[in-house]
Parts: structure tokens; sequence; C-alpha cells
């Protein structure tokens, strides 16, 4: 199944990666993108130092863009929910989930209440 995955589980790939990998497989994820506005978000807020080395890491992932399709949707969500500026980077990353037809893996489940989107979602906890 492809998902596409939201930025809470990059870092964790990073920082606990045998748990994200169990998570993604016992998900039956076997192919994972990112959106073009996730690759985004983690760039901008890598510090000066980690700018190279986030976008290498990033480079692994298949991008999908915010296009014609994403936009469309996201004027009609926007028609039916008030979001607000803390969530707006979320919001994109639905739109363009929603539009593209496939699930989001993420542990952040709070800014992704559209009854549109599926959502996959796992927790990794402080002391696993």
């Amino acid at each position: 199944m492809i998902a596409i995955f939201d930025s809470t589980v990059l870092p964790h790939l990073t920082t606990q990666n045998n748990k994200m990998m169990g998570i993604i497989d016992g998900k039956g994820i076997t192919k994972y993108q990112i959106t073009r506005i996730n690759y985004i978000e983690l760039l901008s807020g890598a510090s000066i130092n980690a700018k190279a080395s986030t976008r290498k890491f990033l480079q692994q992932f298949s991008i999908i863009e915010f296009d014609a399709k994403a936009v469309q949707l996201a004027n009609n969500l926007a028609m039916r929910y008030r979001v607000g500026k803390k969530q707006s980077k979320d919001f994109l990353i639905a739109a363009i989930t929603i539009a593209n037809k496939l699930p989001l893996l993420t542990e952040n489940t709070k800014d992704f209440d559209y009854k549109e989107l599926k959502l996959m979602t796992y927790r990794i906890t402080a002391q696993d």
C-alpha cells in the first residue's frame, strides 16, 4: 500500500528507525511519499548547519506537489472548515493527501480533523 508520511514520521525515522519501520511494516505500507509542504516545512525548520544533511535525507522520498487538483480540493475544503494559522501547513498536507486518494501516516491526529482524510495513526512514547 502507498501512504504519505506526515512531518512527524520523518524525525522518528532518524531517531527510532527500527520502531518506525516496524510500524510502517505493520500497517502494510510498502511505498511512501511526502508532500512538497512536508519537504519545505522540514528544510526551513532545520538549523543552518543541518540544512545540507536535511536536504540529503529528504531526497530519498518521492514528493507529491501541490498541483491544480490539490488546489481545487483545498478551495473546496476551505469552504467547509475553519483553519487557524498554526494548522495551515497541515491543511495543505491534508488537501494534497485527499486529492491523491492516499492515506496519511501521522502521530499528529488533532490537526488532521477532516472527514475526507484517511488517517493512519501511530504513537511512539518517550519510553519506547
